[in-house]
């Protein structure tokens, strides 16, 4: 996922329909667009509720004959959970009523034109755009949120809320790893495997962490201290960290003060330190 300049936030979107040419007609439309992020496509019902779980689109342009499990079943069994906006195609005006009784974006009857489909995507972006904070709320809430053991230096937050998507999820400080950086994106290793991906910069997020456990090695890269089972040094006066299930995170020149400062203190205490 890439940040789109002008644009307040990216679309997830999922293809549903039994028909190859059809979502090829829908993925070629949305390819002109800066701010939607395809995720994936589907051709029928079952296997969309699997990936509307799994992926948690914000946007499904649905089909409503399908195999299987039809576009408004499908619609229903959503109902119950996180429900992605949706957008109805189909050759059949006769289910506009149903399709609109589970509060669809729109229905787009086929063949439909590339300026009708764009009014679509508008109304939906619109509905997004409702719902969600904008970028100053969410800055906001997620002060809000990692501050608020602010003024005790003595017990720091264990925590930290990222934004995701449309919502704030808490990833606990020790099953962090480490963080690297992609442009204004970091994308946040965790012990499980799993990685979270965030449109924040390196320096704002270090300065949100304790630095006692969290140091920067390098422009691009964090680490969580806890994590560090070995530090090799390379020919170059710098050193490779050995992080838990990760390949070698190599420091950087403009770092070696802060590895210095860092091997200072690990010498003073015998050990890396632990927080429980």
């Amino acid at each position: 996922m890439r940040w789109v300049p002008g644009c307040n936030a990216v679309i997830k979107v999922l293809i549903v329909d039994d028909e190859p040419l059809a979502r090829k007609r829908v993925r070629d439309l949305l390819a002109g667009e800066p701010d939607v992020l395809l995720l994936g496509e589907s051709g029928d019902g079952l296997d969309a509720h699997e990936k509307v779980r799994t992926l948690e689109p914000d946007l499904l342009f649905l089909d409503i004959k399908m195999p299987g499990l039809s576009g408004l079943q499908l619609s229903r069994l959503l109902l119950s959970g996180k429900i992605p906006y949706i957008v109805f195609t189909t050759a059949y005006s006769e289910y506009a009523v149903d399709a609109f009784a589970v509060d669809a974006v729109d229905y787009l009857m086929k063949p439909f034109d590339k300026e009708r489909f764009r009014q679509a995507l508008t109304r939906a972006r619109s509905r997004l755009a409702d719902s969600m904070p904008k970028a100053e709320e969410w800055q906001h809430i997620i002060q809000q949120l990692s501050g608020l053991t602010a003024g005790l230096p003595t017990q720091p937050p264990e925590r930290l809320a990222v934004k995701d998507g449309t919502r704030v999820k808490f990833l606990n400080l020790r099953d962090i790893t480490y963080m690297r950086s992609d442009g204004d994106y970091l994308h946040i290793h965790t012990v499980s495997g799993e990685h979270a991906m965030i449109r924040e910069r390196m320096h704002d997020m270090e300065r949100r962490l304790p630095g006692d456990r969290f140091v920067r090695i390098s422009r691009s890269v964090l680490v969580n201290l806890e994590h560090v089972k070995e530090m090799r040094p390379t020919t170059h006066g710098d050193y490779e960290f050995i992080v838990t299930d990760s390949e070698p995170l190599a420091s950087g020149k403009t770092y070696r003060e802060t590895i210095r400062e860092l091997l200072t203190r690990f010498r003073g205490n015998h050990a890396l330190p632990r927080h429980h």
